[in-house]
């Protein structure tokens, strides 16, 4: 077997991963990209990288929307267009299912306890739980939020907030409308704690 090592990565873990029983439907080609993917979305698909998400874990529909609106232009994501503008959708499918049962790991970022638990009766309030599941794991088109990394959460949601994410879901920028900052960072601690 080859050892690859990107950025660091355990070419060998990330093999294991590449062989797993989830990766069994992914191309060649998909699994030499999924190699590069994984130099800046981490080891284990767990990201250390700012601003950059974990992808452990997602939920598989979620990755396969999201792929495909970056494929197709409708999110438009610059550094990912290489990645994504040949994979068909058999190959976007295959990646997102083996994305789905990895184990998905915390943000190597340590929240503010204080943050968290503000963020916390926050998400409460706005009531996160009912589309991202009560404990943030996401399902069916809702991300997975537990674990995040605190920066890429706090830039996703001002994007959503602002309405400067190209191809968002509409009812995640009404969720954020009007949410000041400091309550966005609190959103990303808590997320960052589950």
């Amino acid at each position: 077997m080859k050892t690859i090592v990107t950025h660091g990565l355990p070419g060998l873990m990330l093999a294991a991963v590449l062989s797993s029983g989830a990766a069994a439907q992914v191309s060649n080609e998909t699994r030499e990209r999924a190699v590069v993917c994984a130099g800046c979305h981490g080891e284990g698909f767990n990201s250390v990288q700012p601003l950059t998400p974990s992808l452990a874990g997602q939920p598989a529909f979620y990755v396969t929307t999201q792929l495909i609106l970056m494929r197709e232009g409708v999110r438009p994501v610059p550094v990912m267009t290489p990645f994504v503008e040949k994979l068909k959708d058999a190959d976007i499918e295959a990646l997102a299912a083996m994305l789905e049962a990895l184990p998905a790991g915390r943000s190597d970022e340590t929240p503010d306890p204080a943050l968290a638990q503000a963020g916390e009766k926050l998400a409460e309030r706005m009531r996160c739980g009912s589309c991202h599941l009560p404990s943030l794991a996401g399902q069916e088109q809702m991300p997975r939020l537990a674990g995040q990394r605190i920066d890429y959460m706090l830039a996703a949601l001002k994007a959503y907030r602002d309405s400067t994410r190209a191809g968002a879901d509409a009812l995640m920028s009404n969720a954020v409308a009007g949410v000041p900052d400091a309550d966005l960072l609190a959103l990303a601690h808590y997320a960052a704690s589950k």
